[in-house]
């Protein structure tokens, strides 16, 4: 059950009750059209994928089988040039799959599960399309209750340290500058790509990593490939858990055997905040970045006193999103990336508004957690300059202050 204050905290931040009620009734309609899919589908197995894709030219084709074969490897695909979907088909479990303009197909996918709009010239989302389809597709859902103790037990034994606080770790450029300290008086979170830094990483020997990026992180793009490679070498130095959304386990467990004790995959609830106890509440908030969904989250459950380093923000003359520390990122990877998700940088850093993700997830939703959690007495302290002004606000100079 999520906290009163966790409900409160949510409905002041969609505008109402009704807003809240509307989500929560769709997850609903979701769950029970997936149990009428069990029930059609009971005596077949899930061993296709139907693809819709009026117009598709041989080439993006090409590109989907690509992406197919590593998402689903194990899965037939039956490929239609039309838009035909029969009845049974739509009240069945069959995953469906589509690609270029198809009207009904996007309203059936608001109430249908196992609908996909996999895209990538059109849909912003489609490598979390992808990661669905892998979540779907699988034998076997991540057992939570497993992570749940797992993690719970991990947080038992740091708060046995008695620190007070808790030190949060981006990848701007200041990053590299946190060799320069000691940070053995605080818990550590650190963030997905800093794994490249073998010294930085012994250094800080972190008791969490987090990363929640479909395409950045879990992906089938040689940046996600490096970023999967490096976190085994960095996991198999230390016990560091490493945290992710149970969206991309499916993905994780292939590659990550070796480390299922240090995996800690969490389900994504519909409450919003970053003051939250996950080892009380086992769910993430559903909000977007990792900064917000994944890293403060795990740093309120650590301590009252939260630090953040290398959060540097957009300067006024960064691409795309803002600027990293070369040695905590694969710049060498990113023209491709961009070639693999065209409209996912088309939308999120136009070129006429390029400021606008970092407005619409480091801005008012960001001020208003952060705040919310302040009234309730957490703190949190920005340690070096930033261009990002709800992190600015809370700078201050000298960690101790």
């Amino acid at each position: 059950m999520i906290p009163m204050r966790l409900f409160v905290q949510t409905v002041k931040a969609y505008g109402g009750v009704f807003p809240v009620l509307i989500r929560l009734a769709r997850r609903v309609t979701l769950r029970l059209f997936a149990h009428l899919q069990g029930v059609v589908s009971l005596w077949r197995r899930k061993t296709r994928i139907l693809l819709i894709a009026p117009g598709i030219s041989d080439d993006d084709l090409a590109d989907l089988a690509v992406r197919k074969a590593f998402y689903v490897p194990s899965m037939d695909w039956e490929i239609r040039h039309t838009e035909e979907v029969s009845l049974f088909e739509v009240v069945s479990s069959v995953p469906i799959l589509y690609f270029g303009n198809v009207p009904k197909l996007d309203k059936m996918a608001v109430y249908r599960s196992a609908t996909f709009n996999v895209d990538f010239r059109r849909n912003p989302m489609d490598g979390w399309e992808w990661c669905s389809v892998s979540e779907y597709c699988a034998e076997r859902a991540p057992d939570y209750k497993a992570a749940q103790q797992r993690f719970t037990r991990r947080v038992a034994l740091l708060r046995e340290k008695g620190l007070k606080r808790c030190y949060v770790f981006g990848t701007g450029p200041s990053l590299a500058k946190a060799l320069d300290r000691e940070w053995e008086d605080g818990y550590k979170v650190v963030c997905n790509t800093i794994v490249r830094d073998k010294e930085l990483w012994q250094h800080l020997k972190p008791d969490f990593i987090a990363a929640g990026d479909a395409i950045y992180h879990f992906g089938f793009t040689e940046h996600a490939c490096a970023f999967r490679r490096d976190l085994r070498d960095r996991l198999a130095e230390t016990d560091t858990l490493f945290v992710y959304p149970g969206r991309f386990h499916e993905l994780v467990s292939r590659e990550f055997d070796a480390f299922s004790g240090q995996l800690v995959p969490f389900p994504i609830g519909w409450y919003w905040g970053v003051n939250v106890d996950l080892t009380r509440n086992f769910c993430l908030p559903n909000m977007k970045n990792v900064l917000p969904l994944l890293l403060l989250p795990l740093a309120c459950t650590l301590a009252r006193q939260v630090y953040l380093w290398g959060f540097d923000g957009r300067a006024p003359n960064d691409v795309l999103f803002w600027s990293n520390s070369p040695r905590h990122s694969y710049p060498e990877y990113m023209p491709q990336l961009q070639r693999a998700h065209p409209r996912f940088f088309d939308h999120h850093v136009p070129e006429k508004d390029p400021g606008r993700y970092v407005r619409d997830v480091h801005g008012d939703t960001l001020e208003n957690a952060l705040t919310l959690a302040e009234q309730q007495g957490w703190r949190f302290v920005m340690m070096h300059p930033s261009w990002t002004p709800v992190l600015q606000k809370r700078y201050c100079e000298g960690r101790d202050r």
